[in-house]
């Protein structure tokens, strides 16, 4: 069955693990089947979809920060730090 389905990361295996033993593998296989038209291998998100069951959400927090929001968070210190400065200009100009 796992050969039929789209799994393109560790998400998807533990999302994929969540529908087999929440929903049951026969439920799982019978979607497969249906969405798998024309050899078309289904992702799993289109199965958790057809079968309106969604695995509970992952959240990583800690040190497995992600690059984008180190990034987001530099740039917003950058922002303050400027209209701080900004800010107190005005101030002395007034």
């Amino acid at each position: 069955m796992k050969s039929s389905i789209r799994i393109l990361n560790d998400e998807d295996r533990q999302a994929m693990a969540w529908l087999v033993a929440n929903v049951g593998e026969q439920r799982v296989e019978a979607a497969v089947q249906r969405l798998a038209s024309g050899g078309r291998r289904p992702f799993v998100s289109a199965l958790c979809r057809y079968l309106g069951a969604w695995p509970p959400v992952q959240r990583q927090v800690g040190a497995g920060k992600s690059t984008h929001t180190a990034v987001g968070d530099l740039h917003l210190a950058r922002i303050r730090q400027f209209l701080a400065q900004s800010h107190a200009a005005r101030m002395r100009a007034s």
